[in-house]
């Protein structure tokens, strides 16, 4: 009789998949009251800020310390390439470690050791010792998105995910500006020695704050035990990953890979273009550098819409079809890369900024696919896994970049890596085709212990 009821479950998600209706548990895994749950997400949201203030936005000192330090275009983009191989490098074992033992502990270690690495870039007298320490910076960057993201979808129910993830990542947008105009300001009024020095402190005191975030396994267990029925919970927070297990589950799901390998593509285009923009304002467009970092920082309004535009149409059309997440950075990234190409080979700023803006439309289509494409205690690891291929990806953008930027010149440069966009869009196309199985998949492997229970 179990036998038959467990297939009658796996039969039920497999016809909701396509057209989802209201047959899954959906239900958050911790239950908090309003005020805290705004004060935490405050602090995430505020962390990652910071996170990508000090990623992107040294991008607008770049001609300042490459006049300073004497260094090709190559160099930096070997200086803008360190940062992501160190997130490659370590977000594996961090978000499986935070995953395992504890969310918060892991989200503190990673602020404070990005800001700690940051005032030390302060003191680097060449650009071997930048670039290591900005290697460190990428260590300390490398798992937080995936455990903060992990601990904020927990809070809320699957069916609001895109609505979720598409504002807390409207902070790349503003952290990304804020970088590019702090950073410009500081250091034309100080140096771009003090630019990391001061960055690097306030955002040390602003990872402290991370040590009052709640401890979600623990009070998935308190939870689960107290209401009786939270039983997915109470299963959840006792489940400890197996490093073999994890490791064979993600080279197996071919469309958590797939998706993954488009976003590195993607990223390698975007990553380039970032690194390169100032350079490309400066020398083409005979721009300052604190105009360059203003013409970065107005694609912001742009980006802050894109971001929860695409995550509200992204949980529309998900309800209509669990493909969307796909189908969606598939659109954006081909409509984001014929606007590049346009605007980089006229230099035309709204074209530029309008380019970039359409991209993070789909952005938030990762996120949530990441979490959903694996059972549900995977969600750090599986986010993990899409971190590590863009980053490793990514750090090879502004390295490969620059070579191009030195054989053609900034200007063409830009033109022809939008070319890996396409690669991207081919990529996401098989992963749409395939998604269903997986995500079925992992929906069977919740329901083998007892979680997820489905209604008729």
């Amino acid at each position: 009789m179990l036998h038959k009821y467990k297939e009658k479950e796996v039969l039920i998600v497999s016809e909701a998949s396509v057209n989802p209706k209201a047959t899954e548990v959906d239900e958050p895994l911790v239950k908090l009251p309003k005020g805290k749950k705004v004060f935490f997400i405050a602090i995430l949201y505020v962390m990652f800020l910071f996170d990508f203030i000090i990623r992107y936005g040294v991008n607008s000192i770049l001609p300042l310390i490459q006049e300073d330090l004497q260094i090709s275009s190559t160099q930096v983009g070997l200086l803008s390439s360190a940062i992501f191989l160190g997130m490659a490098i370590f977000v594996m074992p961090i978000s499986f470690i935070g995953e395992n033992k504890s969310q918060r502990r892991a989200i503190s270690f990673c602020g404070i050791l990005w800001s700690a690495a940051t005032v030390v870039c302060g003191m680097a007298g060449s650009a071997v010792n930048l670039i290591i320490n900005r290697l460190l910076v990428g260590a300390g960057n490398s798992a937080y998105a995936p455990l903060s993201t992990a601990m904020l979808t927990s809070w809320y129910k699957k069916s609001s995910w895109g609505k979720v993830l598409g504002l807390y990542n409207t902070a790349m947008a503003v952290g990304g500006a804020l970088g590019y105009l702090i950073f410009a300001a500081v250091a034309e009024a100080y140096g771009w020695r003090s630019a990391f020095y001061i960055i690097g402190a306030v955002s040390l005191v602003v990872s402290l704050l991370s040590l009052l975030l709640p401890d979600n396994k623990k009070l998935m267990a308190e939870q689960g035990a107290a209401e009786g029925h939270n039983h997915e919970a109470e299963e959840i927070a006792q489940i400890k990953l197996n490093a073999k297990d994890t490791a064979k589950l993600v080279l197996h799901n071919r469309a958590l890979l797939t998706m993954c390998l488009a976003a590195g593509f993607a990223l390698f285009a975007m990553n380039t273009g970032s690194t390169f923009l100032s350079i490309y304002y400066v020398n083409v467009m005979d721009m300052s550098v604190t105009k360059a970092a203003a013409m970065v920082a107005a694609a912001t309004p742009v980006s802050l819409i894109a971001f929860p535009l695409g995550g509200a149409i992204l949980d529309k059309w998900y309800q209509k079809d669990r493909r969307a997440r796909m189908w969606m950075p598939m659109i954006s990234i081909l409509l984001s890369g014929l606007i590049l190409v346009a605007g980089y080979a006229v230099a035309n700023v709204p074209l530029i900024i309008v380019g970039n803006a359409i991209y993070s439309v789909g952005t938030t289509s990762f996120h949530t696919a990441s979490h959903e494409l694996v059972p549900a205690w995977y969600k750090s690891v599986s986010y993990g896994t899409y971190v590590l291929f863009i980053q490793l990806m990514g750090a090879l953008g502004p390295t490969i970049g620059g070579i191009i930027v030195d054989a053609v010149g900034v200007h063409s440069a830009l033109v022809y890596v939008q070319g890996f966009l396409i690669i991207s869009v081919l990529l996401l196309a098989y992963a749409g085709k395939i998604y269903l199985k997986f995500y079925n998949a992992a929906r069977q492997a919740e329901q083998e212990k007892g979680l997820g229970t489905v209604t008729e």
